[in-house]
C-alpha cells in the first residue's frame, strides 16, 4: 500500500471552537451560523494546504468524550472536592454557552465530517475517545511506517507528541501564530550516511522549517512531567501537591517550577516514591501539605493516566478501536468539500431570502 510522505492531522474540535468563537453573534439564524461555520472549517483547511503544499495527505480527528471520565478517581481527590463544592471530573469544570444551540451545532459538525469522509479525507470519531487520543494514534502509528506529520492545533498537551526517530521521521506541533514546535533531537553524525530516508526527511522537514515563522525545540516528556505533577485547571487536573501559605491559611500553592524533576522517570515507582519524600520534607514544603505521601503517590498514577498520551495510559478497549484504523486514504483534496459546502450555503441563502 501506498504511504504518505507528509500528513497534517487536524485537531477538529479545537478548529471547531476557534472558529466558532470568530463566527458567534454575527448570525441571527442558526442554520445560516452552522453552515458558515462548516465553510470555514474547510477554507481554513485549505490555506494550511496552500501554506504547506508539499502536504500530500490530510487526517481529520474529532472527540467523541472521553475514556478518562471512567477512572475511578482516588479517594483523597474526591473527598477534597467535593467537600469543597469544586468538580471532580476530568474536564468537568467546563460551561457550555447557553446561547448556543449545541445540539444543532455537533449535528452540523457530524455533516461536516460525513461530507469530508464521502470526499476521500480520512476522518475519525468514536465514542470515548478524545481527539489528543487520535492524534497519538496517528503520529506514532505513522511514523512507525516512515510517515511524517504535522499536528495542526493550539493545545499546549500535544506537545508531548513531537519526535523524531532514526530516520528523521519526524512528528511536528503547528500553528500560524505560535509557530513550529520539534524536539531537541541529537542526531548521530552518521546518520545521514547511506540513508535515503534519513535524507528525504530531512529534506522535507526543512521545507516545514521553511514555511514557518518560528521554530522551537523542546523536551516533550518535559510538559507530561510539569502537568502531572502542577495539574491543569483548563482540564480540571488537580495538582498532586498543594502546599500551604505561611501567610495566609487561606492560600496554597502548586509545586514550584524550580522543585520538578524533570528527569524524573515517571513510569517507575520508586522514583516516583523518591521524588515525593523528598519534596515534602523539604524546608519549605514540610509540615505544610495536609496529604500522606502514598495519597500523593496514588494521585500522581491517577494524573499520569489523564495527561500522557502513550500506550500505558490507555485501556485495552481503545487500543482496540485504535487497532482497527491503520489504513487511510492518501488524499489532500479537499476542493469537492468545499464546493459542495459552498453549495449548500448558497441554497440557504436563498431560502433565507425567500423568507
Amino acid at each position: 500500500m501506498p504511504k504518505s510522505k507528509l500528513t497534517l492531522i487536524v485537531d477538529g474540535n479545537w478548529l471547531l471552537m476557534s472558529r466558532l468563537s470568530v463566527l458567534n453573534n454575527r448570525f441571527v439564524d442558526e442554520l445560516e451560523l452552522n453552515q458558515e461555520l462548516k465553510l470555514m472549517l474547510i477554507k481554513s483547511i485549505n490555506v494550511v494546504l496552500r501554506n504547506f503544499p508539499f502536504i500530500d495527505n490530510v487526517i481529520f480527528v474529532a472527540d467523541g468524550g472521553s475514556w478518562r471520565n471512567q477512572l475511578e478517581i482516588p479517594k483523597y481527590i474526591y473527598d477534597e472536592r467535593t467537600s469543597n463544592d469544586q468538580s471532580v471530573e476530568y474536564k468537568g469544570n467546563r460551561v457550555k454557552s447557553s446561547d448556543i444551540n449545541w445540539d444543532l451545532l455537533f449535528e452540523s459538525y457530524g455533516d461536516f465530517i460525513s461530507t469530508l469522509q464521502s470526499c476521500g479525507i480520512t476522518s475519525c470519531k468514536e465514542t470515548n475517545i478524545e481527539g489528543d487520543d487520535w492524534c497519538y494514534h496517528w503520529s506514532t502509528y505513522l511514523n512507525s511506517q516512515g510517515t511524517n506529520c504535522i499536528i495542526w492545533t493550539k493545545d499546549n498537551d500535544l506537545k508531548q507528541l513531537v519526535s523524531t526517530n532514526k530516520d528523521k521521521c519526524f512528528t511536528a506541533w503547528w500553528n500560524i501564530d505560535n509557530g513550529l514546535y520539534l524536539d531537541e533531537y541529537s542526531e548521530d553524525d552518521f546518520d545521514f550516511l547511506f540513508n535515503n530516508e534519513f535524507n528525504e526527511n530531512e529534506s522535507i522537514l526543512n521545507k516545514v522549517i521553511e514555511k514557518s515563522k518560528e521554530v522551537h525545540k523542546i523536551h516533550p516528556k518535559d510538559i507530561v512531567i510539569d502537568k502531572i505533577i502542577r495539574g491543569d485547571a483548563g482540564d480540571n487536573i488537580y495538582p498532586i501537591i498543594l502546599r500551604k501559605s505561611k501567610t495566609n491559611s487561606g492560600r496554597s500553592f502548586k509545586v514550584a517550577s524550580k522543585d520538578i524533576d524533570l528527569n524524573l522517570n515517571y513510569h517507575n515507582d520508586n522514583d516516583i516514591r523518591n521524588y515525593i519524600h523528598n519534596i515534602v520534607t523539604k524546608k519549605n514544603y514540610a509540615g505544610r501539605i495536609n496529604k500522606s505521601e502514598q495519597d500523593i503517590f496514588d494521585h500522581f498514577k491517577y494524573n499520569r493516566k489523564l495527561v500522557a498520551l502513550e500506550k500505558e495510559s490507555y485501556p485495552q478497549e481503545v487500543l482496540e478501536v485504535f487497532d482497527k484504523y491503520k489504513e487511510y486514504n492518501i488524499c489532500k483534496d479537499t476542493s469537492i468539500a468545499e464546493s459542495q459546502i459552498q453549495a449548500s450555503s448558497n441554497k440557504l441563502k436563498g431560502i433565507l431570502d425567500i423568507i
